[in-house]
């Protein structure tokens, strides 16, 4: 992802004067040579605004508290800048303004801490709604998650919402191809994953089922009958 130019600009709207004799104060992102503006709801009489330092003069308690108001803000616009990055996404200046008024304030849930607090209310229950080995089933079904999830996305976990129909073949067929696991083995761990993703449903954690598609099913094992000897009359 290429490196981002990022900075932030206080301005004043003078032709905005409001019956105080003060003007509303505009913020500036500009991100890469894109830019976009919105107003602080925060005013200043214009003698005491410094255009060139983008902040109020003098050390009235009104201009110490709206300097540290200002520079707060710069700090939390740099922290979202840089958090979009730690996301993968490529950051713009109105990705980081739609943050900073929570317009994509909505919270994003990952699988594995989800995965992992089932397995751990499991493990407590064994004996009372769970067996043992229903347990042990879910725990090799996650550690299986953790190791798809490292060789084919390179990640250590992932959110919820990235969880789609694709998700789940490539899944199937890594336990085909990878752990060369039967269809009967890969579906019983399917069924498995697909518990997590329900209580991610119930919870609404994630909006859209990734197994809505899917219809599962079990091929028929054929068995060799045993012969049974009669006892002679």
């Amino acid at each position: 992802m290429e490196r981002t130019t990022f900075s932030v600009l206080y301005f004043i709207k003078r032709t905005k004067i409001n019956k105080k004799g003060e003007c509303p104060i505009v913020m500036r992102i500009t991100i890469n040579g894109v830019r976009v503006e919105t107003y602080l709801k925060k005013y200043i009489d214009p003698a005491l605004w410094d255009t060139v330092k983008g902040k109020a003069i003098g050390k009235t308690d009104y201009a110490k508290q709206l300097n540290l108001y200002l520079d707060t803000v710069r700090v939390n616009l740099m922290k979202i800048e840089h958090q979009l990055a730690l996301e993968g996404q490529q950051s713009t200046a109105q990705k980081v303004l739609d943050r900073f008024h929570g317009k994509d304030a909505a919270v994003r849930y990952t699988l594995i801490p989800l995965f992992e607090e089932h397995n751990k209310k499991c493990r407590k229950l064994i004996g009372i709604d769970f067996a043992p080995a229903t347990v042990e089933r879910y725990d090799t079904c996650l550690k299986h998650i953790r190791e798809f999830l490292k060789k084919q996305y390179k990640k250590e976990d992932i959110y919820l919402d990235e969880i789609n129909g694709q998700f789940i073949e490539d899944l199937e067929f890594w336990y085909k191809t990878e752990r060369k696991c039967s269809h009967n083995t890969t579906t019983k761990y399917l069924k498995n994953f697909k518990k997590i993703i329900r209580i991610a449903l119930s919870k609404d954690m994630m909006k859209n089922d990734p197994f809505r598609d899917i219809k599962f099913h079990l091929d028929d094992v054929e068995r060799d009958f045993l012969e049974m000897k009669l006892p002679r009359r």
